[in-house]
């Protein structure tokens, strides 16, 4: 029988249509949440809306833009007016947009700037808006990336707003604790989603990635969500301002010489 953690409560995922956001979603209605869906795609969203409520949970849908300030509001007074109240946020809506230093262009830098770092901020901080409101507190999550400390080549763009979002995480965790309300954050590995199947999908660089991965094998998108509902459930109840790394060991060290060439069980650990 599935523990009700979140029975009675509002949450929102941004970007959650698909992968870590999709996986959020599911399990926050599977233990008795009332879900906001929010994206760009109506088709993917209702699609993930249609798994949800066939296993009886309750959601509900909204399409827009998380660089849009309006669109977000939209998004919260959705949660407090269908469930009641809004109790979390998970800002995990996110592109990755990978060129050379001197190739990038300011269209590109705009647009991951926008949505991954301008959309977190507003997305934390019209729920924070409406939590106080309510006067419950709550709990906020953004979904960064090992990025955020350790940058890859050609990602200016994605590392930036990365390492910004969790400059953003820190700044609420101090500024909205006196309200009740604790923000963390999650630094995802590689994850097997749409994001990252540039990597997975090409052998190379995925040999180079999983070669480094002491675990051996890329991360699912359930495997971040259910840390994600951790950060906000009562047993992380003083955790606020940290940010959880999810990678398989990936971020901690260098292989020693020669383990690059050691045969790997797919799915196994060394």
């Amino acid at each position: 029988m599935t523990v009700k953690r979140f029975e009675g409560k509002g949450a929102i995922v941004t970007g959650a249509g698909r992968g870590i956001g999709r996986a959020t979603a599911e399990c926050f209605a599977e233990e008795g949440a009332g879900v906001v869906l929010f994206g760009w795609h109506a088709d993917v969203l209702e699609d993930t809306a249609a798994g949800i409520r066939e296993k009886g949970g309750k959601c509900e849908v909204v399409v827009g833009d998380v660089s849009k300030r309006a669109d977000i509001q939209k998004a919260v007074a959705t949660c407090s007016q269908a469930f009641g109240r809004t109790d979390y946020m998970i800002a995990n809506a996110g592109i990755a947009d990978f060129v050379p230093f001197l190739e990038g262009t300011d269209e590109s830098w705009e647009q991951q700037i926008g949505i991954d770092l301008k959309g977190t901020w507003l997305a934390l901080q019209e729920a924070a808006r409406q939590m106080v409101k309510e006067g419950h507190g709550g709990a906020m999550v953004v979904v960064s990336s090992t990025n955020a400390y350790q940058p890859e080549q050609e990602g200016v763009f994605y590392n930036t707003s990365k390492s910004g979002q969790v400059a953003v995480m820190h700044t609420a965790a101090m500024e909205l604790g006196k309200y009740g309300i604790r923000v963390n954050g999650i630094a995802p590995g590689i994850i097997n989603t749409r994001l990252s199947w540039f990597v997975i999908k090409d052998p190379v660089q995925s040999k180079v990635f999983l070669d480094r991965t002491p675990m051996g094998r890329f991360a699912e998108s359930v495997e971040m969500a259910r840390p994600i509902l951790f950060m906000c459930s009562d047993d992380a109840s003083f955790m606020s301002g940290a940010l959880m790394v999810v990678d398989g060991a990936y971020s901690v060290g260098l292989p020693v010489p020669g383990v690059l060439d050691a045969p790997l069980v797919p799915g196994g650990v060394r």
